[in-house]
């Protein structure tokens, strides 16, 4: 096993993470309760150790005052001597009032002055630590006060007991810390083999089996988080049978639609379209998918049949203008160049809850018999017109030609006015003669 796969178990996994916890705990638990005893155990020893120089140095005190008083050299070298057997003791001073040495273990330093004794005569600590403990107590004889017995006592074999105990409790602690991490690695095998059985479980709904389920029975957390799960997969189930059922029924109205419809993506690639859409273009649904707006598979015309620029296509306008495209009309053209087929085009623009375009639905009305009903309109409307101006010219002429008839006619009346106003005269003039 790679170091990188020991780190990620032990801080990337649940079980690690547990024994890692467990062993921590115990470790500390353990250092401090060494550490605790230990200095408990020194601080004994340190003890025990003064009271062993006390008790001796006492002892060589009393049994020397007669000696010392004496002055008897040999008598006191041989009582410093008897000591020697004493356990860690490092060394013995038997010295006059007045601090000069009269016997000593080591025989060099007979004569010499101790100068660090205390004026006055009374029991003293000189050096107290593992390394000396040592003490010296004045040597009376009744009142008088006649020398002084001086003991240095060490911790050798304190310090090897100690030093023992220091392993032993070493020992413990890492029997502890290693039995400590194999009951949290099988308490933690025992809890991940049930969440273990949920990824399981995960793992085989993410593969698509959507029947998978996690039998963990029980009561604790494991298992009633597989529980929950079951009953999460259950309602997700519900809910893709219903999703299902409404996506065919959606789809069978979107291609049952006199209409076509074409579902464009905000990059306007298509994401979807109907059987009419895919007749309209001359395209199937998977060659239409994924196509963009501008392709050379089609090109759109406007009302008065000049080609449309890329801007004014109803997708890209419902884009940069964020609002619905209504009542376009639209000719469409396949990539044969053949006939143009005219449309009624509305493009509608969806949003997220961010308020961000996710897809424009483009709809698409067959108008192309509308658009030649229009133009036969207009080409009737023409004929009428130049018929209507034919027969305003026809009669314009018969209208001059009756004109000229009238004027005729309204001479002749005239004249005849006025010969019958000349007859009447000349027989007036005829009647009077």
């Amino acid at each position: 096993m790679k170091i990188g796969d020991i780190h990620r178990f032990l801080f990337s996994t649940l079980r690690g993470r547990l024994i890692l916890g467990v062993a921590g705990v115990h470790a500390v638990m353990m250092t401090l309760f060494v550490v605790d005893l230990t200095a408990r155990q020194r601080a004994m020893l340190l003890e025990h150790q003064e009271e062993a120089a006390h008790t001796l140095a006492e002892t060589l005190s009393t049994s020397a005052a007669s000696w010392l008083t004496a002055y008897d050299i040999a008598g006191l070298q041989e009582l410093v001597e008897v000591q020697r057997r004493y356990p860690d003791l490092i060394f013995v001073i038997l010295a006059d009032k007045d601090g000069r040495i009269l016997a000593h273990t080591d025989q060099s330093r007979r004569g010499q002055l101790l100068l660090d004794l205390s004026r006055e005569a009374r029991r003293t600590v000189i050096s107290r630590s593992p390394v000396l403990v040592d003490v010296a107590v004045p040597a009376l004889l009744g009142d008088r006060h006649v020398g002084w017995a001086r003991v240095g006592i060490g911790q050798k074999t304190a310090e090897k007991k100690l030093t023992e105990i220091i392993r032993n409790g070493a020992l413990y602690a890492l029997a502890a810390i290693v039995i400590g991490a194999f009951i949290a690695w099988r308490m933690g095998r025992r809890i991940t083999m049930r969440l273990y059985a949920v990824q399981e479980t995960i793992s085989r709904v993410h593969a698509g089996d959507s029947h998978a389920r996690s039998p963990i029975l029980g009561s604790d957390e494991a298992a009633l988080l597989a529980r929950e799960f079951n009953a999460m997969l259950d309602v997700l189930d519900a809910q893709s049978v219903t999703l299902a059922r409404s996506e065919t029924k959606y789809r069978l109205l979107l291609q049952n639609i006199r209409v076509a419809v074409i579902v464009h993506g905000p990059d306007t690639l298509i994401l979807m379209s109907n059987s009419m859409a895919q007749t309209l273009l001359g395209l199937n649904e998977e060659q239409m998918r994924g196509k963009e707006t501008l392709d050379p598979a089609w090109r759109f015309l406007r009302a008065d049949g000049s080609l449309m620029p890329l801007a004014e296509y109803p997708v890209n306008r419902a884009l940069n203008e964020r609002r619905p495209i209504l009542d376009l009309i639209v000719g469409v053209q396949g990539r044969d160049r053949g006939a143009v087929i005219w449309t009624l085009v509305n493009a509608s623009p969806q949003f997220d809850e961010h308020g961000e375009i996710t897809e424009v639905i483009v709809t698409f009305v067959d108008i192309t018999e509308r658009k030649k009903a229009e133009k036969k309109i207009i080409e009737l409307n023409e004929v009428l017109e130049d018929r209507v101006k034919e027969r305003t010219a026809e009669l314009e002429k018969k209208t001059d030609e009756l004109e000229k008839v009238n004027s005729l006619f309204v001479g002749r009346e005239l004249r005849m006015i006025e010969l019958k106003a000349r007859i009447r005269e000349l027989e007036k003039i005829h009647n009077e003669q």
